[in-house]
């Protein structure tokens, strides 16, 4: 495989960028409803109903407030953002019941759907470098269930400097960038979600973060399935990534407020039949990535891949790497990371009707290893064993 072929494909990333039973009013607050068509507050928990405004409800909540939100489709008047909450402990229930869905959909020029942040970073210059991150400021718990989240050509989901968060059972589909995104956040859990549609981008994208847990969900349709950037202490588990353009990226790029990548657990997972034609914008460099690989690991270290099953993907099942060999401009100096891919160990995979299975290139990398795999194609040298 020629060098500009094998760039091409694995392509470096951007220099960038349970559900709470409803409460059931009393009569006072139902005529209080009719008579004024707001949000119904019962003590630490608010209720919105189709018509309603659930930014009204957030900016009504004192910290600790569950707001449960009715079935129905919701369009808040934000500009930028549908729903913005800089307040902690703040849960966000969607109720919906068969067949009655709560969605919360774009409207006018909103970019982004619901945005979680501290009061000092609701418009950053770049969300990927938060005044937040800079000065370890946090929101303090935040919960999110039950929404559909959809058409926002930013961000579906964005958390940025939040600690102890839960975002499990939503749907996420059409938002062109990301379609769930927590950036410079720890202590978090993302499990059951259904993502998709991210046409420039990744579905489920974890960056700059640090302790968070990723299972049982599915991504398909998005340029990229999953994604771990400069982050640690991850663990994706049991999540299936089928029909992206590629399966997952775990890597590390410069000019971020974090500037590593390593302990991070990719188990169990299914990356299937990633072959999506890649059409995202030309100006972004998302675009390079060619369709066919189940996990790109670029310049990433001491990550655990273990019993996932890498099938049907047109070019590759598992590319690891080092950046600056697929893409020297990419470490022009100066630069502010280490880009060799360092004690990796790949083990216990099962490789069926990939094109290739492993394609292994570690530059400067040390300390990589694979074992009890089932690959049966190679690309790049002799893989070295797991002692």
């Amino acid at each position: 495989m020629s060098h500009n072929a094998i760039c091409g494909a694995i392509g470096r990333r951007r220099e960038r960028a349970r559900t709470t039973p409803v409460a059931v009013p009393t009569l006072a607050a139902a005529v209080a409803w009719l008579l004024t068509c707001s949000p119904v507050a019962a003590g630490s928990r608010i209720i919105v109903h189709a018509g309603e405004s659930i930014q009204a409800a957030v900016d009504a909540a004192t910290p600790g407030t569950t707001i449960v939100v009715k079935p129905g489709v919701y369009q808040e008047a934000g500009a930028i953002r549908a729903v913005t909450i800089t307040k902690p402990e703040i849960r966000l229930i969607g109720a919906p019941s068969k067949g009655q869905p709560v969605v919360l959909q774009q409207s006018g020029t909103q970019t982004h759907g619901i945005w979680v942040s501290p009061a000092d970073s609701t418009d950053p210059a770049d969300p990927e470098l938060p005044p937040c991150g800079a000065l370890s400021e946090f929101v303090r718990g935040f919960t999110l269930s039950g929404f559909t989240v959809q058409g926002f050509p930013g961000f579906g989901v964005y958390l940025t400097c939040v600690d102890d968060f839960v975002i499990r059972h939503n749907v996420a589909t059409d938002n062109l960038t990301y379609a769930i995104f927590p950036v410079r956040s720890s202590h978090g859990h993302m499990a059951f979600n259904t993502v998709s549609g991210s046409k420039n981008d990744a579905c489920l994208y974890v960056g700059q973060d640090d302790t968070i847990r990723v299972n049982n969900n599915s991504a398909t349709d998005c340029v990229i399935g999953y994604e771990i950037e400069n982050s640690h202490h991850v663990r994706m588990v049991r999540n299936a990534s089928t029909g992206n353009t590629a399966g997952m990226l775990i890597d590390i790029v410069g000019d971020r407020q974090v500037t590593s990548i390593s302990d991070n657990v990719v188990a169990g997972n299914v990356f299937d039949n990633n072959n999506r034609p890649n059409d995202a914008s030309p100006d972004n460099d998302t675009s390079q990535i060619v369709p066919g690989i189940g996990i790109i690991l670029e310049g990433a270290d001491s990550t655990f891949i273990a019993r996932n099953q890498l099938s049907n993907n047109s070019l590759a099942g598992i590319t690891l790497v080092d950046p600056c060999i697929v893409d020297p401009g990419f470490c022009t100096p100066p630069i502010d990371f280490d880009p060799n891919p360092d004690f990796n160990r790949v083990v216990r995979n099962t490789f069926v009707g990939n094109n290739t299975d492993v394609i292994y290139l570690p530059g400067g990398g040390q300390g990589n290893c694979f074992a009890k795999n089932h690959p049966t194609t190679l690309t790049g040298g002799q893989l070295p064993v797991c002692r």
